[in-house]
């Protein structure tokens, strides 16, 4: 009994640690043009992330349920904002080919909930305001101080970036989708538009091949 209960707390433990640890090699691209987001057949990396109701693990949901994985800026990003209120209106078309929609940004847990009551959102919104998730995914990048400036002009605070050069960070728009088994099945990263909604929906369709 000691031996399964040791073995089934390490399990436990290396699945905790696998949900948050990123590679070591990580880092924040320059520039918006030299992100390199994942390929499509990369494994698609998790964490364990906030969201206004407490931590959400999307390795698990990832594993319930294909997902169509959206990263957006912020909220004050008319981009994002038209990407979650065009999934929104579509959300029942992709329950009804199997899929989950899970939407991530680098807002806090605070700042999401406004978001999804105001645009009455019917999906799940997760914090990623430290872009681990985002560098993962390697759509993040770290922002020039002439656009940190830009920014606070505006009364926008981007995100810290908590390695040894500092500074901040934004990430691209992007969206995957990503089957069951974690497999990345389809990938559009744009920084000036998003995908018309045949598009997303043609590759949705296609992925559950």
């Amino acid at each position: 009994m000691k031996t399964f209960l040791s073995i089934r707390n390490i399990a436990i433990a290396a699945a905790l640690f696998a949900s948050v640890k990123l590679p070591a090699t990580q880092t924040l691209a320059d520039a918006p043009e030299t992100v390199s987001p994942l390929a499509v057949g990369s494994v698609a990396p998790t964490q364990v992330l906030p969201t206004p109701d407490g931590p959400f693990d999307l390795g698990e949901a990832i594993a319930n349920k294909p997902t169509i994985l959206v990263f957006y800026r912020a909220n004050w990003c008319g981009l994002g904002n038209r990407v979650l209120a065009d999934l929104r209106d579509s959300a029942g078309i992709y329950e009804d080919l199997g899929f989950q929609i899970i939407a991530v940004s680098a807002d806090t847990p605070e700042t999401i909930k406004p978001t999804i009551e105001k645009n009455h959102l019917n999906y799940t919104l997760l914090s990623d305001r430290s872009l681990s998730l985002s560098a993962a995914y390697g759509i993040a990048f770290r922002a020039p101080q002439d656009l940190v400036s830009s920014y606070a002009h505006k009364g926008i605070s981007l995100p810290s970036v908590s390695d040894e050069k500092g500074g901040a960070g934004l990430l691209v728009p992007t969206i995957f989708i990503v089957d069951r088994n974690g497999s990345i099945r389809w990938v559009y990263s744009n920084s000036k538009k998003n995908p018309t909604r045949n598009q997303l929906l043609n590759a949705a369709i296609k992925a559950r091949t």
